[in-house]
């Protein structure tokens, strides 16, 4: 069975969720964005780093520092 995303139950742990927590909440819930951010992470694991192109930053108002 697949989680109801639009049912009250998936947001009762958001009361006090911030702009940015919800807006992350959106991303990791998109299909594109979360396919867009497997091939950053490929590419990240190949070169060290994994960072948002402008376009990427652009597009869904985030980007990626390294943390290394």
């Amino acid at each position: 069975m697949q989680f109801n995303w639009t049912g009250p139950a998936a947001y009762a742990h958001m009361p006090d969720y911030e702009a940015a927590d919800f807006a992350a909440e959106y991303l990791i819930r998109n299909d594109e964005f979360v396919a867009e951010c497997s091939q950053l992470a490929s590419r990240g694991a190949q070169t060290g780093d994994l960072y948002g192109s402008p376009d990427f930053a652009a597009r869904w108002g985030a980007r990626f520092h390294n943390c290394h």
